[in-house]
């Protein structure tokens, strides 16, 4: 990355914040169910973890001498800090709240797709039109760290694998159980492809964490 902020920290940093703002939401909805309890679990994570970056400008924030090493660590704190929440919730208010934490994946996911639909730069009528768009709202990883190898790229067919989830390392960090997180991703890209062009599909088709030897998932038609 350059020593200057260009449109790819920018880019970079909308994704850290719709992870935030995932946070804020599950928040407010389990909130209803969970009560006063949540602000509190909410507060023991924001001391170990810091809370959510303020809504303002990228260039209002940023360590001006090291925006790699910045962006890195939002990266690593956004997602153990939401990781470490969705732990807590579950810990203490029991699965009374995963189906409202599954939900919010979701449609946070079918809104950014929506909004992708609505910027009409992509082209989601194909496959790896959608799949533009996905990372272009996914937070996975630095761009370095290319963790994505597309094997099938058909105009309604896109394959793609990946070594372990890259949130899987902040996962661990916190004690959460991986196959919870996992799945609640899964939730979200299904929300995003479906938001974008209910026509196209997500499934993951092969997962480490259940023997494969890689992360294999698919968007297409059908």
């Amino acid at each position: 990355m350059s020593a200057f902020i260009g449109p790819i920290h920018y880019w970079l940093y909308g994704k850290i914040r719709l992870v935030s703002k995932r946070e804020e939401a599950i928040y407010n909805k389990v909130s209803e169910v969970c009560g006063a309890t949540v602000e509190e679990l909410r507060e023991q994570v924001w001391q170990m973890y810091g809370e959510p970056l303020p809504d303002v400008d990228l260039s209002e924030l940023i360590s001006h001498d090291n925006i790699h090493g910045w962006l890195q660590r939002q990266i690593n704190v956004v997602e153990s800090r939401e990781a470490a929440f969705i732990k807590e919730l579950l810990d203490t208010c029991g699965g009374a709240v995963q189906e409202i934490i599954e939900q919010t994946f979701y449609e946070q996911g079918e809104e950014a797709g929506k909004n992708a639909k609505q910027q009409g730069k992509y082209e989601l009528t194909t496959a790896p039109g959608v799949y533009k768009a996905v990372n272009d709202y996914y937070l996975n990883g630095m761009p370095c760290d290319q963790g994505d190898m597309v094997i099938t790229s058909e105009a309604e067919r896109v394959v793609w694998e990946t070594g372990a989830w890259l949130q899987e390392q902040n996962w661990k960090r916190v004690g959460v159980d991986a196959k919870i997180m996992s799945a609640l991703y899964r939730k979200w890209l299904t929300g995003f492809v479906s938001g974008a062009n209910a026509q196209y599909g997500f499934r993951q088709v092969q997962d480490r964490l259940t023997g494969d030897t890689a992360n294999r998932y698919e968007i297409s038609q059908g």
